[in-house]
């Protein structure tokens, strides 16, 4: 065989193992996906000891954060009364200043 052929089976031989590792790639990304399913995960997941009391303290401290939510709420609606309170009581002042200025 001459250099020319030589070059062209080689490069057809590339190509194919080319495309060949390529569709190994495709097809282990694509086992590897499937294998990585959330309900896999998650079941695997609350079967380990380890996370199991992690989820049982996180559903245990559920009420308490329920409070911590309620008392976040109030603090809010207190600090707005402060805020329309003090607002209030400024524009009466200002109202009072300009009220007791003679007219000229």
């Amino acid at each position: 065989m001459n250099a020319l052929a030589l070059l062209a089976r080689d490069k057809e031989l590339l190509l194919a193992r080319s495309a060949l590792c390529r569709l190994r790639l495709r097809n282990d990304a694509s086992a590897l996906r499937e294998s990585l399913s959330w309900r896999r995960m998650a079941i695997a997941t609350a079967s380990s000891p380890g996370p199991r009391g992690a989820l049982l303290g996180l559903v245990f401290s559920l009420p308490a954060l329920a409070r911590l939510a309620r008392f976040a709420v109030a603090a809010v609606r207190i600090a707005t009364v402060a805020r329309l309170v003090l607002s209030l009581a400024g524009h009466a002042r200002s109202l009072a200043r300009t009220a007791t200025r003679p007219v000229r």
